[in-house]
């Protein structure tokens, strides 16, 4: 396995990490403490913990495998607006209130 190979594994990791803690947000709340964190975090601490280990590992394969950031501010607004767009979408259709 190359560097760059291992650092995708590791993106793909902290990847899974972040959706695990969101989905335990969403099943029990952000505030719920959850007795599986030995340190005691809320369920939105450990959301913001894996989204800087993420963001560490993105910084580590922008140095190592390409160069992906700056971010692209026009295609991070394109995104922003398509989340916008959809979450109106679910408000009009009764799934976001």
């Amino acid at each position: 396995m190359t560097p760059s190979e291992h650092l995708l594994v590791c993106l793909a990791e902290e990847s899974s990490e972040v959706v695990k803690a969101v989905a335990k947000a969403l099943r029990f709340g952000l505030h719920d403490k959850y007795d599986g964190y030995a340190d005691g975090k809320t369920n939105i601490e450990a959301i913001r913990h894996e989204l800087h280990d993420l963001m560490a590992v993105i910084e580590m394969v922008n140095d190592e495998v390409w160069d992906v950031l700056p971010f692209d501010r026009s295609l991070i607004e394109q995104k922003k607006s398509k989340v916008c767009q959809f979450m109106g979408h679910a408000r009009v259709n009764g799934s976001i209130q």
